[in-house]
Formats: structure tokens, sequence, C-alpha cells
């Protein structure tokens, strides 16, 4: 099948998706026996901003400008000068639009980049089949300002009893990441080793708060992956993510793959995170 040809693909051993140990294969198990209806409204932009809500409250969600079944001209024309277009299904380039001056922008390229990502069933391109669950809407976003060129992506890996801080810098030129644990110690080993280290990198002062915050999001969930922005010392809310890297990235030192595999307590009885029933 395609998945196993891809799995050994990207990581140099044959899936055993039935009785997953891995990482890795955990998050196959999870993509293709996951409560779909469930893994929908967390994966959806939009939805996912009550259950946030109501966990640690709205003052941690990026102020919302609109929702769109269809993003027109006119509602480009409402918008203020800074602002952030996404999907609430998708992911990646095509699926975000960072407008920081809308002189220098071609309204109709956005118009039209917004049209074919409505269009795109993003869980089959990814093999992701529960985002075809999604309620398909175009999000804007207040932009948040940063004294950071681009500011860290803090990503919290958050198992039963274990976290791990992904920090990726420079996303758009020159991509780095590094992953430490919760009191700040660099870890030795890499987590898609295609990107370099980041550099000297101090912790959030409130990185405390922070992990309180991602332990909270992530205590109805085996593992989830809370994303996290910190803007000059203010939190905001930025995704959860159940199918981190889609299951594709790859470990160096390739034992680490079974070490998060054993911290991941796989609760497949838990019918409200998988598909019950699954021999």
């Amino acid at each position: 099948m395609y998945r196993e040809r891809d799995f050994l693909k990207n990581h140099g051993y044959e899936l055993n998706i039935k009785d997953p140990k891995t990482f890795s294969e955990k998050l196959y198990y999870r993509k293709y026996y996951g409560n779909f209806d469930n893994m929908a409204l967390f994966a959806d932009k939009y939805k996912v901003r009550e259950y946030v809500a109501g966990k640690v409250g709205s003052e941690y969600l990026i102020p919302l400008l609109g929702a769109y079944k269809k993003f027109t001209h006119e509602d480009w024309c409402a918008l203020p000068e800074k602002f952030v277009l996404k999907s609430n299904h998708g992911s990646g380039p095509n699926h975000l639009q960072i407008v920081t001056d809308k002189a220098n922008e071609e309204v109709s390229s956005v118009v039209r980049k917004f049209e074919e990502a409505l269009e795109e069933s993003f869980g089959t391109v990814k093999q992701e089949p529960f985002y075809a669950k999604i309620d398909k809407i175009i999000i804007a976003e207040q932009y948040l300002e940063s004294d950071a060129l681009t500011p860290n992506d803090y990503k919290f890996h958050c198992f039963n009893n274990k976290m791990f801080i992904q920090v990726d810098s420079d996303r758009y030129e020159g991509h780095k990441r590094s992953i430490f644990d919760i009191e700040w110690n660099r870890m030795n080993f890499r987590l898609d080793s295609s990107f370099p280290e980041v550099g000297d990198c101090s912790p959030p002062q409130n990185l405390g708060q922070m992990v309180e915050i991602a332990k909270i999001l992530s205590e109805d969930f085996d593992y989830v992956r809370v994303d996290l922005y910190n803007i000059n010392g203010k939190i905001y809310f930025g995704e959860l993510t159940q199918t981190h890297g889609n299951g594709t990235e790859d470990f160096k030192p390739t034992s680490v793959d079974r070490e998060w595999g054993d911290y991941w307590k796989l609760d497949k009885e838990n019918k409200n995170l998988y598909q019950t029933g699954i021999k």
C-alpha cells in the first residue's frame, strides 16, 4: 500500500501500524485510525478557537478580523493595512498570506490563491483523511507586530507525562530548528535533520506560563503538539497539531524515534481519540 511505501521511504524501516512502537508509527496510526470527527474539530483553525477559549481563556487567541466562505475583493477592502489570511483546513504557503502593506499586494492574485485553497482537498493531498471533515473557510487575523523580524515559533510536544519544546526560527529564510526540555536544556538530537540548529537562544521570560498553557491544552490527548507564539512577552495560541510533520520527519539519531514512541502511551480504547475495535 501507499502508506507502507511512503513510511519506508521516509524512515528506512517497515511500518507496523497495528502494533506501533515508534513515534512515527504512532503518528501513522493516528492518521488512519484516529477519531476523524474530533480530529477535524481540533485541526480546524476557526472552530478550535472555542475549545482554546474554554480551556485557557480567549485572551490567548489572536484577534479575529473576519471569516469567509468565499474571500472577495470587497472583503479585502474592508480589512486593515496589515493582517494575516489563512485557510482553516490547510497549511503551508498555499494556505497563508501575511499582508504588511496592502498597497504592495496584487488583490486579484490573493483572491485567486484562496479560491484555489478552498478547492484543494488538503487531506487527500497529504494523506490525512480527517481534514476532509472540515467545513472549509478563510479567516483573517490581526497581524502581530513584533520587535523581531520573524518571531520564533514555540511548539510544545506534549506526551502523557513528558514535554519537549521545538523552537523554529527564521521560518521564511534560513529556517532553523532545535529541541529543548522544559528547563531549557538543548537536546542532543534533531527532529527533521534537514534544518540546521538554532543559534544562541534564550528562553522567553514567561516560559513557565507557556508550559502551563501547553499542559492544559494537551490534557485531553495522549500526545499533541501545542503551538504558541510569544510576541514581546504576550502569549498567543497558534494551533493544535495532532500529526506532527504528517509523520514523515526523521530523527537524528534514529533511536529517539523509539524513545518518543515510549513516551506516547497510545490510548487506543479512548473513543474520543481513536476509532475503536481496530484489530
